[in-house]
């Protein structure tokens, strides 16, 4: 235990530069200083993290460190602590050594911009919240650090706050993920209720004793939050406006860390979700319908980066699907290949956008790579992952689930295939419009375009050459999480006999299924099968439509527009989600309030104080005709007056 005490760092040397830039940055740190402190504290991170893992795979076992008490409860209490193992050392990892190389990405991508200290403090603080979330050993921390990624995600996503589409942008990813942790709270709150505890490992040890709905209601609760926080249907509508941040924050969020919170949520919990059939099912269906129609909505945008925003949308559907297939060292290896080449993806669009003078559209691109051969060779080298050709990573991690999914589920398998092809094809439409097809430059930006400097394009070698060797450590990581995933090789100190029973009725789905581990035993038998080689063929084959398409353009993009009209609008309409919801919960919410206001404020509440004004207004004007001046008028009813006062007087005595 005392050989891991420096594993403080991890989470707190982000903070303590997010306090130090906070403090000093726009006095004595400006721009590169602020920028170099923030690089300095996630590079001790990632240092720190990579020590912690060759630890557990030297050593093995988990180790729960309880750094100080934060709650005190009675005699409960809430620790803020730090569960090392080999899930959450692997993810620390993710999230550490992407992120290093993102802030050195970023140091010059921001260069010149006026709050330069600001935006490495808020980036620090995020990967400070994300860290919290995963070592945490409770869902009180887990809650704590899943909000305030939330948080910084919105001060991030807002960055450019005179702007109104980024504002707008980071209030709708605010909105939108507050529905998810509603449903992410009321799980918390649930399975406080059940199991008296909050600790993962005290609910782990009393899963036997709950009811087979209660997990089920308390999986799905906290399933909800995953589905906000990692852009999954039904709540995704704020992912492609998220794109209004920085590149680097894009990269960030969509790569390494918030996204991929609810995927690592549920492994992390996976003896909760594993405990129940229906929650497995759910995440299944779920991440495949998110995998396929994120997809296509892909087809159709031209925003590079909102297109690679829709691809993150769709491979978290592959890892979602993974996880419901029961596959969760696949679902967490995917996760981890993913964040390489994404990353990869993201800053290489940077790039591209500091060259040409942040131009979006792919159509207003095209030739670049001539002009920025280093950004077009790693971009290739990360399309080329994310469609899944050999031998980069995406291959060794994706088409795994595929092929497990086609031994478990045939209608699963065909959307996940489909997905497959429909990738390929857009993240190579984008490149051939980018860096290859005509020359569509704009004079001027074309006498500007340049390579850009040695901090940004470093960053991209060291993660384009990540993803080519990555996939060949599949057995590797699979083994090393073995621990952590699954039951059979499970200490019972984190995982009790009866909960692995438990466990292992859920898992069964999988038990069939033998996808090789091995890196080149599963790339051979994917070249040599049949459903192998219909994979290749798929991805291949979506490479080579966009070739047609978009490079020799042998068929016009115009006329599949036009031939597949209400295909092309149903997609371009992003499957009218934000148009069903704008109408329920925007202007439905709109007419509410008027008809509410008109109800209760203007016919009720000013009906009633109105209607008290007119009421004395009429009764004092009808009174006022008895006063007409005259002595006899005013005796005689003076006289009625008395006679009706006698007359009661008689009647009650």
């Amino acid at each position: 235990m005392e050989n891991l005490n420096y594993l403080w760092l991890v989470p707190f040397s982000p903070l303590i530069a997010s306090v130090i830039i906070g403090l000093f940055g726009y006095k004595f740190l400006r721009e590169p200083l602020a920028g170099i402190v923030a690089v300095i504290g996630v590079a001790i991170a990632a240092v720190a993290s990579v020590a912690g893992f060759i630890h557990v795979y030297e050593v093995g076992g988990h180790y729960d460190l309880k750094l100080f008490t934060w709650l005190p409860l009675g005699d409960y209490n809430i620790s803020v602590s730090i569960l090392w193992d080999p899930l959450s050392a692997l993810m620390s990892c993710v999230v550490t050594v992407i992120s290093t190389f993102i802030f050195i990405f970023a140091t010059g991508y921001m260069r010149g911009e006026p709050a330069y200290p600001r935006f490495f403090a808020y980036l620090s603080l995020f990967v400070f919240m994300m860290l919290m979330l995963t070592l945490s050993d409770n869902l009180v921390q887990l809650f704590f650090g899943w909000e305030g990624v939330g948080l910084v995600s919105y001060l991030l996503i807002g960055y450019y706050h005179n702007k109104r589409s980024a504002a707008n942008a980071a209030f709708e990813s605010f909105v939108v993920n507050r529905v998810g942790d509603w449903s992410f709270l009321l799980g918390i709150l649930l399975a406080f209720t059940t199991f008296g505890t909050l600790d993962y490992l005290d609910i782990f040890a009393k899963l036997p004793e709950a009811g087979y709905w209660t997990i089920t209601i308390i999986a799905l609760l906290l399933f909800g939050g995953a589905v906000g926080k990692s852009a999954q249907i039904p709540l995704h509508i704020w992912l492609p406006n998220a794109m209004e941040g920085p590149t680097p924050v894009s990269a960030l969020i969509h790569a390494a860390t918030m996204v991929a919170a609810g995927v690592y949520m549920v492994a992390r919990l996976m003896p909760v979700f594993a405990s129940s059939s229906i929650a497995l099912d759910t995440v299944l269906y779920i991440g495949t319908a998110s995998a396929f129609v994120a997809a296509t909505m892909g087809l159709v945008q031209n925003d590079i980066k909102r297109i690679i925003a829709y691809s993150t949308m769709s491979q978290l559907g592959y890892m979602f699907a993974a996880e419901g297939l029961g596959l969760f060292g696949d679902g967490m290896f995917h996760l981890a290949s993913h964040a390489t080449f994404k990353a990869l993806l993201f800053l290489a669009a940077g790039s591209v956008l500091i060259g040409i003078h942040h131009i979006l559209d792919v159509w207003k691109m095209g030739q670049l790579r001539k002009y920025m051969p280093i950004t077009a060779i790693t971009f290739l080298v990360g399309a080329l992952s994310l469609a899944g050709i050999p031998p980069f990573a995406g291959f060794f991690s994706k088409d795994p689930i595929i092929e497990a999914a086609y031994h478990i589920n045939w209608v699963i398998w065909v959307l996940l295939w489909l997905g497959a092809g429909l990738t390929a094809f857009y993240i190579f439409r984008l490149y051939f419009l980018a860096f290859e097809n005509g020359d569509r430059l704009d004079p001027h930006t074309k006498e500007h375009v340049h390579e850009s400097p040695w901090n940004m394009t470093i960053p991209l070698i060291v993660l384009a050459g990540a993803t080519v060797v990555l996939g060949f450590f599949r057995e590797f990581f699979l083994e090393y999480l073995r621990p952590a995933l699954d039951p059979r090789a499970m200490s019972n100190s984190f995982v009790p006999e009866e909960t692995k029973k438990l466990m292992e009725e859920g898992l069964s789905r999988a038990h069939h299924v033998h996808v090789p581990e091995d890196a080149i035993h599963f790339m051979i038998e994917s070249l040599t099968s049949p459903l192998g080689i219909l994979a290749l063929i798929t991805a291949i084959g979506g490479i080579f439509a966009a070739y047609l398409v978009y490079q020799k353009k042998v068929i016009s993009y115009q006329w599949l527009g036009e031939t597949f009209k209400p295909l092309y609008k149903l997609f371009f309409n992003r499957w009218y989600f934000d148009n069903v919801y704008y109408a329920i919960f925007v202007y439905g919410y709109y007419k509410l309030s008027v008809f509410m206001w008109k109800l209760g404020d203007r016919f009720i509440i000013d009906g009633i104080v109105d209607g008290s004004a007119k009421t004395s207004v009429w009764t004092g004007g009808k009174i006022a005709l008895t006063q007409t001046g005259r002595i006899s008028a005013y005796v005689l009813q003076m006289t009625l007056g008395i006679a009706v006062f006698l007359g009661l007087f008689l009647l009650i005595k």
